[in-house]
């Protein structure tokens, strides 16, 4: 089996679209850390935070003398003066414009581009064997197909993995290298009281909650390269569904079955955020959806490949 990976991890690397995969992904984290810094010290010439936080209060204030405003928007409004006047109060600056741990929190938004990454490589680590034809060389291993379809989705998970350990290492080395010298802290609103906030900790559990939809997508992804031998088919289909999922959701809310369609689950981030995409779930019944499945999709996906005929 680890023969199998190994080999599977060498062809992908001798891919030129590999390594454009992984340029993309650093471009995309250090081009806008560039913009932020320029940003940030360009307004730290004309304004000081202090300036800053006063006409954000200004701003929630008048924001809430209209008529319009909903309770949810009222009460955010109203944490957010509590916040900045405490910052006045207790000499406390931001550190949202610029620290390590802000950017990091930043660019955890690459996420989705690692996932989609990751379906482009789940959807044609096979399909694109059964395209070229060096299916039939690979079959003629003495490997079971089991363990030739294992070693392609590891291998697929392993590429993931790795992106997300790019976008988390070159994150913390932007951060440093342009705004390690910023202080202040993250505040947040706890039960009334302004309270310092966990960045570290939060920023970990946003990376565990992006997990979910990683993974299914990964997985649905794998799922249709195997059993259509179409990557383009995989990719868009799963690329429709990440994108539309959400409508999706909203267009079913009214009808129970949308409780068990793994849309409606597979972004876990709702529950850090608590805008729930439907009312009543929760976390625990959400990871059980999730588990099902998973597991149905490597049913079907290890089905067809083991039944298909390949001699063709």
């Amino acid at each position: 089996m680890l023969k199998l990976i190994q080999n599977e991890w060498m062809k992908l690397w001798h891919k030129k679209g590999t390594w454009a995969m992984v340029a993309l992904l650093i471009l995309a984290i250090v081009g806008p850390g560039i913009m932020m810094k320029y940003y940030e010290t360009k307004t730290a010439e004309d304004i000081t935070w202090q300036e800053n936080e006063q006409q954000v209060i200004n701003s929630y204030k008048d924001m809430l003398k209209g008529d319009d405003v909903s309770e949810e928007d009222k009460k955010y409004f109203e944490e957010q003066i509590a916040i900045s006047e405490y910052r006045l109060a207790n000499d406390v600056p931001s550190q949202s414009e610029g620290s390590v741990a802000s950017f990091m929190s930043f660019a955890s938004n690459m996420l989705s581009l690692v996932t989609l990454f990751t379906v482009i490589l789940a959807a044609s680590i096979v399909s694109s064997e059964f395209s070229t034809g060096t299916i039939k060389m690979l079959l003629t291993r003495p490997m079971s197909r089991a363990k030739i379809l294992t070693s392609k989705l590891l291998t697929t998970f392993v590429f993931g993995l790795f992106l997300i350990a790019v976008n988390v290492v070159v994150s913390a080395l932007v951060g440093f290298i342009l705004f390690g010298g910023a202080s202040g802290v993250e505040l947040e609103m706890v039960n009334g009281q302004v309270v310092e906030k966990a960045v570290w900790n939060d920023l970990a559990y946003h990376y565990l909650l992006s997990g979910g939809d990683f993974v299914m997508s990964t997985l649905f992804a794998f799922l249709v390269g195997s059993v259509f031998r179409s990557s383009s088919l995989a990719i868009g289909l799963t690329m429709f569904l990440s994108f539309m999922g959400g409508m999706i959701v909203m267009f079913l809310s009214k009808y129970e079955i949308v409780k068990y369609i793994w849309l409606t689950h597979s972004n876990l981030t709702q529950y850090e955020s608590g805008n729930l995409m439907i009312e009543g779930i929760t976390m625990p019944f959400s990871l059980t959806i999730l588990a099902i499945y998973a597991v149905l999709f490597l049913a079907i996906s290890y089905m067809s490949f083991m039944k298909r005929d390949v001699t063709a």
